[in-house]
């Protein structure tokens, strides 16, 4: 496991996007990337998904 902040947008079943962040990434035994994920503002408690990049965009953290 590695520790980050990396902060994201998330889109939504029903096509909303929220923000969020990544404070976690882990790969399982299978090579599958997974990201310890929190939406914002005041969103549920952090978890584990698996990473998908078409719904989980991960936004610049510093400038360029």
């Amino acid at each position: 496991m590695r520790w980050v902040y990396q902060p994201v947008e998330v889109q939504y079943p029903d096509g909303g996007w929220r923000l969020g962040r990544i404070n976690a990434w882990w790969t399982d035994s299978a090579g599958e990337l997974w990201c310890r994920l929190r939406t914002l503002p005041g969103g549920a408690c952090a978890q584990w998904l698996r990473y998908d990049p078409e719904s989980i965009l991960l936004l610049t953290s510093t400038g360029t």
